[in-house]
């Protein structure tokens, strides 16, 4: 009873805890992936083409955001689990610097000398 009661817990470890340990460990690595590109992303904000530099530093503007498929792979995997959990991985764009943009191009300059009194 005893030697059944081991070999028991020698298969659920074998098969329920490795593999569960292994997905772990991809997910991990998968969320360290997303959060390099949305650094990387934080620190192009500024930058006036955005694409050229996030390509510059190793990512890609639009999905799937990464040139080698194994950071392909596990950050899109990481993505997965993570919005399933909560986790929201969007960038929110850039706010417009001009209060209230016009709607024509008629009164631009009284717009925008009416803009700077405010």
């Amino acid at each position: 009873m005893k030697e059944k009661f081991l070999g028991l817990i020698k298969k659920l470890v074998l098969w329920g805890l490795l593999p569960l340990a292994f997905l772990t460990f991809l997910f991990v690595m998968g969320e360290q992936f997303e959060v390099g590109r949305l650094s990387a992303v934080a620190g192009c904000q500024d930058c006036p083409d955005l694409a050229i530099c996030l390509r510059e530093k190793g990512y890609l503007a639009n999905d799937p955001y990464y040139p080698d498929l194994s950071r392909r792979y596990l950050g899109a995997f990481a993505r997965a689990i993570g919005s399933d959990l909560g986790a929201s991985y969007r960038v929110t764009p850039k706010p417009s610097t001009i209060p209230n943009p016009p709607k024509s191009n008629e009164n631009i300059d009284q717009d925008i000398i009416d803009a700077t009194k405010k």
